[in-house]
């Protein structure tokens, strides 16, 4: 299937302490003329920057994003304000990945071991602090402070790898806060493994998309078919579809894309329920 017109919104980046297959120069040259954007992605560091540093051809949408882990500052409000500051289009902020409570309770390390290729020595997960959204059942002040920031700045949300009872808090909030676009990051993920009724129910509000991810059965060995049944339970009208590679030795975001698109095919999900999921919904989400 042709991905040409495709909008990929979870691209890791490098440089990194992971090891990563594309900086934003040897990423455009390439995907040019392969996909017309996508989302760069860095655990570590905000992403603007690095589009201002660099020519991007008119032909390509690139957007920058920041990651609210330890290495920002957590719930840092003024490091949104300065990433979205260096941006003329929204950019994305995830809420805590591999310092989130949640992953760091599921996993051993912080960052996995496989990940880093022996390039850093891993930290244990207990060694760890964690980045909090709730107090209690609640959610936290420095997390509705963020949520504010991110509708003042007009960003995009993305729900990083909270569990699911901090993700239906933080979109409720966010909502109420009039935050128009939130992305449920990979929900299908192991670490997070949402219901579909509650995917469907978060997603009733406008403007919120559940993302999946072709990392999630290339890397996670999710089944095609258990993707495509979320799909069909949920709506591709409220779903987008992302690449989430940059890892070294997998493939480009474009041939990522193109192979998702195909395997979609074959469990019965549609070629426009594909382009409305790979080019309307994350257009919508990134301007």
């Amino acid at each position: 299937m042709d991905v040409r017109k495709f909008i990929d919104l979870h691209v890791h980046i490098g440089p990194e302490p992971i090891p990563r297959k594309f900086t934003l120069q040897s990423l455009l040259a390439e995907e040019s003329g392969k996909i017309a954007g996508f989302a760069l992605k860095n655990h570590f560091y905000p992403t603007p920057p690095i589009v201002r540093t660099v020519e991007v051809p008119d032909s390509v949408d690139v957007i920058g994003s920041i990651v609210l882990n330890n290495y920002v500052g957590g719930l840092n409000p003024e490091a949104i304000r300065a990433a979205a500051s260096l941006s003329e289009k929204p950019i994305i902020v995830w809420f805590p990945t591999i310092n989130a409570r949640n992953f760091l309770m599921k996993s051993e390390y912080e960052v996995r071991p496989e990940w880093s290729e022996g390039r850093t020595i891993p930290r244990l997960s207990k060694d760890v602090k964690c980045v909090n959204v709730c107090t209690g059942k609640k959610l936290s002040g420095a997390a509705k402070t963020v949520l504010a920031a991110i509708a003042d700045n007009g960003c995009t949300l993305a729900t990083g790898h909270l569990s699911c009872s901090e993700t239906e808090l933080l979109v409720e909030e966010a909502i109420d806060l009039g935050i128009e676009r939130i992305i449920l990051t990979h929900p299908l993920y192991p670490l997070i493994d949402m219901p579909i009724d509650l995917q469907r129910r978060l997603t009733k509000a406008k403007g919120i998309y559940v993302e999946h991810s072709y990392s999630m059965y290339l890397i996670d060995g999710i089944s095609i078919g258990k993707i495509a049944e979320s799909i069909i339970r949920v709506g591709p009208s409220k779903c987008i579809l992302t690449s989430d590679m940059g890892q070294v030795g997998n493939p480009s975001p474009s041939a990522a894309m193109a192979d998702f698109s195909r395997l979609l095919l074959g469990e019965g999900i549609s070629r426009s329920a594909i382009r409305l999921m790979g080019i309307t919904n994350p257009r919508f989400l990134s301007v």
